[in-house]
């Protein structure tokens, strides 16, 4: 046996022994509901942007309509409630909840932990779900498909009866910490939850 294929074999038995890097934590999400709400027209009547929010947490089947609503699979060949230039889906949307960032897996409908700890401390207006949204920043129409995203889960929010407000000013809060594809940016940030109680 020659020195390459000892040193190859070596090699071959240390990559076994690696222990194999840890998964992100998943959590599946409730089916979303396509069905109810107000019409698109109502919504559209309805639709308007709120600041300040009960700071009660959203069940998980809200939160799956949401994330569903700003780029969820809506068809069998996996075609997004999004629309994207020739169908390249250089997009991602982020839910920072109250024990971590997780990114939206839309064909798996789930998230997929990529942060511990309580990062909506870092937005500070009571919201309890923020919604990080991210593309491709080389991509020209990366502007347009988040305008989407975001619009779609407005139009959710007014036909459900919830609050949201689009900042574009805040979209840095996670620098350094958020694990993006290389070359990808976040561009926008919804906050979205209850509407704050009359006082």
């Amino acid at each position: 046996m020659n020195m390459k294929k000892l040193v190859l074999g070596a090699l071959c038995c240390a990559a076994l022994a690696a222990p194999a890097p840890a998964l992100a934590q998943m959590v599946e999400l409730p089916a979303p509901q396509k069905q109810g709400g107000l019409s698109l027209l109502e919504s559209l009547a309805k639709r308007h942007v709120e600041r300040k929010f009960d700071s009660r947490p959203l069940p998980m089947q809200e939160v799956s309509n949401i994330l569903w609503a700003a780029c969820g699979v809506n068809r069998e060949d996996g075609r997004l409630t999004v629309p994207t230039a020739m169908n390249r889906q250089l997009i991602a949307v982020y839910a920072v909840l109250p024990d971590g960032v997780y990114r939206y897996n839309a064909a798996k409908n789930a998230l997929e932990q990529v942060l511990a700890g309580d990062y909506l401390k870092l937005y500070a207006n009571g919201a309890p779900l923020v919604l990080l949204h991210a593309a491709k920043e080389s991509d020209r129409y990366s502007p347009f498909h988040v305008g989407s995203m975001y619009e779609n889960v407005a139009l959710y929010c007014a036909s459900a009866g919830l609050a949201n407000v689009m900042k574009a000013q805040e979209t840095n809060r996670l620098d350094g910490k958020l694990p993006l594809p290389e070359g990808w940016k976040v561009y926008m940030i919804q906050p979205v939850g209850y509407p704050a109680k009359a006082d």
